[in-house]
C-alpha cells in the first residue's frame, strides 16, 4: 500500500525499507538504542513495516507484529529529528491503523510519552490489563 501526501511516500512495501537509516533513527531513541543492526534487521524481517520516504529518503519508519485478526502491536515508530514537528507522526499513525492487513484488530502500543497525541487515535490505558515481561 502506498500514499503520497504532501511529496512524502506513505508505504507499508518491506523492500523500500533501508536497514542503516532505520538502524541510526533506532539508536537515537531511548527504548531501542543498544539494538544490534543484525536485532533490527530481524525484527524489520519478521514485521509488517512502514515508511516514510522523501525523494528515496527514509526519515520515518515504524513496525507492526499482527496475527492480522485480533492484535497488533505498533512498535518502533520514529521519525528524523529534521522532520519533527511537522505532524508527519500522527500521519504515519494514520496510515498505520488504516492499513488494510491490520484496520480492524485491537492496537496495542507502549509508550512512555505521547500519550496524549496517541489518546486522539482511540488509544487508551487498560488499568485491567498488566503487562508481564519475560526478558530472552
Amino acid at each position: 500500500m502506498q500514499k503520497f501526501d504532501d511529496g512524502y511516500l506513505f508505504t507499508d512495501e518491506k523492500d523500500l525499507v533501508n536497514l542503516d537509516t532505520v538502524f541510526n533513527l533506532l539508536k537515537e531513541t531511548y527504548w531501542a538504542k543498544d539494538r544490534s543492526i543484525e536485532i533490527v534487521k530481524k525484527s524489520i524481517e519478521n514485521s509488517i513495516c512502514f515508511s516514510i520516504l522523501l525523494s528515496g529518503r527514509q526519515i520515518g519508519f515504524a513496525r507492526a507484529i499482527s496475527d492480522e485478526s485480533t492484535y497488533t502491536a505498533i512498535l518502533d515508530l520514529v521519525i528524523d529529528k529534521d522532520f519533527r514537528a511537522m505532524g508527519l507522526g500522527k500521519k504515519l499513525l494514520e496510515f498505520i491503523i488504516n492499513n488494510p492487513k491490520i484496520k480492524n484488530t485491537k492496537k496495542i502500543l507502549w509508550t512512555k510519552d505521547s500519550e496524549k497525541l496517541y489518546e486522539k487515535y482511540g488509544f487508551s490505558e487498560d488499568i485491567n490489563m498488566k503487562v508481564l515481561f519475560q526478558k530472552p
